[in-house]
């Protein structure tokens, strides 16, 4: 089957922008994934600090996770970003 130089022409548009469009997609789902810090970044320690701990922080995700830093954490650590629950 061949293809008319008009229809190529007039369907490239649509299929280039479709392409960067799922391109988009899947790299920002990597930058979200990516965008978590490392303990070591984070001062993140396995306990408490003057009574603060991930348990009690708004940014902790039971069992084992945190919105800002890589899993996995405990309920009883701490980090630098503590914030706590209101």
């Amino acid at each position: 089957m061949r293809v008319s130089r008009r229809l190529f022409l007039k369907s490239a548009p649509g299929v280039v922008g479709a392409a960067l469009g799922l391109s988009a997609q899947f790299e920002s789902g990597t930058a979200r994934a990516q965008a978590k810090l490392a303990h070591n970044v984070a001062l993140y320690q396995d306990m408490p600090k003057n009574g603060q701990q991930c348990s009690t922080c708004v940014q902790f995700q039971p069992p084992d996770a945190c919105k800002l830093v890589t899993s996995p954490i405990t309920a009883q650590g701490w980090c630098q970003f503590y914030a706590k629950k209101s």
